[in-house]
């Protein structure tokens, strides 16, 4: 289970898109604090959550860039992405 003061670090660190620092300085806490959260499983699994969440938003931002012709966020696609491809 999570306690008030895990599931308050959790809504900020996903209000700051996994922003670790972010949260920590917003709550307050010490890194060590944090660390130590890390270590129940169900705070794990929701860090995990926001963690995919913040990257699923990022790509769709990338996304957004590319397809208004961006050439750097297509260059960075591409040599993320299409590596295999010799990019």
């Amino acid at each position: 289970m999570l306690n008030e003061e895990q599931i308050n670090f959790l809504d900020i660190l996903t209000k700051s898109l996994g922003n670790v620092s972010v949260a920590i300085q917003q709550l307050g806490i010490d890194r060590t604090t944090y660390e130590g959260w890390t270590e129940n499983i169900f705070f794990n699994e929701r860090l995990q959550q926001i963690t995919e969440s913040s990257l699923d938003y990022v790509e769709q931002q990338l996304m957004k860039q590319i397809q208004e012709g961006n050439v750097s966020a297509i260059t960075y696609y591409l040599k993320t992405k299409g590596k295999k491809r010799g990019y």
